[in-house]
């Protein structure tokens, strides 16, 4: 990731988020010669698309794995493979497939997760640790104001946190997003999710392929890093429970939170514990997208919305929609 000037920079596009949506249409803006700026307020890049390593373990601890419902997607995973930052990790078998994907197979980030948001980054000028506070229409292009009080300009801008995020920055700007546009943003609903990320003292008793998917209760999957190819050294187990205990279950205390999970998870591993953290997901996946790619709030200069709330879910909808959303704006920059 490049760095350059601290303020006042003026670029052609201003990205606001650098998850997977942004970071692909940033990629798509700046490889049709087009400058532009991420801003994000994260340390690092990939948003959900996220890898935590402690006490020897590695964990993708956000998004699991992905699998393509087109061709075009289809085609960004072989390239993802070409390039080593994605491998398959299993298939599914034949009375559990789903018919939205193109076929049994499900893919991960190569070595981790982290690691496909991280190349498509390289050579993009991306700036973390920059929570944009204020976005304002000013002299005919898009002003962004950091909580540290430093502004950059584009003359387009496209925003991809999760979309309560982007009401509350729009609702701090004093934006006046329209009725029908207001309509849908708060139309789209998150699910949260509460993640647990445990070292154990011996390999977990889970399907060869290391992941466990439930219907019911607390505990939504079980996953198992060593099994996935991530965590060499060290037996690594993700959990990542229900949505509704999630929620119910968001703001309680650490330990609490670690033992219910445990008492669940223990006797399906049945290996100790012998360290672990907690990772609590606010926006970990909408429960209906929105049927358009994005969402334009502004045509003239032009200001998008996009992410994996618009088009489809998961990493396919996040990606195609960052890239609906460079080409849209392409169409309105001033020539």
């Amino acid at each position: 990731m490049q760095k350059g000037p601290s303020s006042g920079e003026t670029v052609s596009c201003l990205v606001v988020g650098a998850g997977i949506a942004g970071l692909m249409a940033a990629r798509e803006l700046q490889r049709q010669g087009v400058s532009v700026l991420v801003l994000d307020k994260s340390r690092g890049v990939g948003g959900r698309m996220a890898t935590r390593r402690f006490g020897g373990g590695v964990f993708d601890h956000g998004t699991q794995y992905f699998a393509p419902s087109s061709p075009w997607f289809q085609s960004r995973i072989a390239e993802w493979i070409d390039d080593g930052i994605a491998r398959e990790w299993f298939r599914v078998r034949a009375y559990e497939l789903d018919p939205r994907f193109l076929s049994a197979a499900r893919y991960r980030g190569c070595p981790a997760m982290t690691s496909i948001p991280k190349a498509i980054a390289a050579g993009i000028d991306v700036r973390t640790g920059h929570r944009v506070v204020n976005i304002r229409e000013r002299n005919g292009a898009w002003e962004a104001e950091t909580d540290s009080g430093m502004q950059f300009h584009g003359s387009g801008c496209i925003l991809t946190p999760p979309v309560p995020q982007v009401l509350e920055l729009l609702d701090a700007s004093g934006f006046p997003v329209p009725s029908r546009e207001h309509g849908i943003l708060t139309g789209l609903v998150y699910e949260s999710c509460i993640t647990v990320m445990a070292v154990c003292a011996d390999r977990p008793t889970l399907p060869e392929n290391g992941v466990l998917e439930f219907e019911r209760g607390i505990l939504r999957r079980i996953m198992d890093n060593t099994r996935k190819g991530i965590s060499p050294d060290v037996h690594a187990v993700t959990i990542h429970a229900m949505g509704d205990f999630s929620a119910g279950h968001f703001d309680d205390d650490t330990e609490d939170l670690l033992r219910m999970i445990f008492a669940e998870a223990q006797p399906i591993i049945e290996t100790a514990v012998r360290e672990s953290q907690v990772h609590r997901w606010r926006y970990s996946q909408v429960v209906q997208p929105h049927q358009d790619p994005l969402l334009l709030l502004h045509d003239a200069p032009a200001l998008a919305v996009a992410g994996d709330a618009f088009g489809a879910n998961g990493v396919e909808g996040a990606a195609r929609s960052g890239m609906e959303a460079a080409r849209s704006i392409l169409q309105r920059l001033p020539s």
